[in-house]
Order: C-alpha cells, then structure tokens, then sequence
C-alpha cells in the first residue's frame, strides 16, 4: 500500500468514526482531540509527511508539529477515553 493510500485511509477512517464526510474535516479537525488522534496514527503508520500536515494543520514550522506530537502521545498514555478512540480507530484502519 502506498503513502498515499494510507493517508486517505486513515482520513477516511477518522470521518466515518465521526460520521462526518471528507468535506468536513477542516472543521473536525480544530478538535484538538482529533488533531492528536489524526497526528498519533499518522505517525504510527508512518504516514508524517512534514509538508502535507503542515499544510492540513496550517502551522509554518515544524516544531510545532513536533510538539503537537508530543503532546499527543501524553495523552494516549494518560487519557482512557482518548485512548479508547485511539484503539477503535486502528481496530477499524486493521480490517
């Protein structure tokens, strides 16, 4: 599977699990919950290209990405919910 394909798929993933369509998720995606999750399977997925998230995330560094990242993986570690969402999304992103 290409980049590209596991980029579209995890987005698509994150839409359904909102019920939301591809179109809105600018507007998903000011949640900083689904910011995070997004940024978290990116990752895991090795899908982090810096010029594209920047560009989705409309940030001018790359610090803050790194950051937001950071962050991210702190709250997996210490939120259940955040964690559960995480793990329903990668069970889905899986079949």
């Amino acid at each position: 599977m290409s980049l590209e394909d596991r980029y579209l798929k995890i987005l698509h993933v994150i839409c359904t699990y909102y019920g939301m369509s591809t179109d809105d998720l600018i507007e998903l995606l000011e949640e900083r919950d689904n910011k995070y999750l997004l940024l978290l399977l990116l990752k895991k997925y090795k899908c982090m290209d810096q010029e594209r998230v920047k560009e989705v995330f409309n940030v001018k560094n790359k610090r803050t990405i790194t950051n937001n990242v950071k962050r991210a993986e702190e709250k997996l570690l210490i939120n259940r919910d955040f964690r559960k969402k995480f793990f329903e999304m990668e069970e889905d992103l899986l079949k």
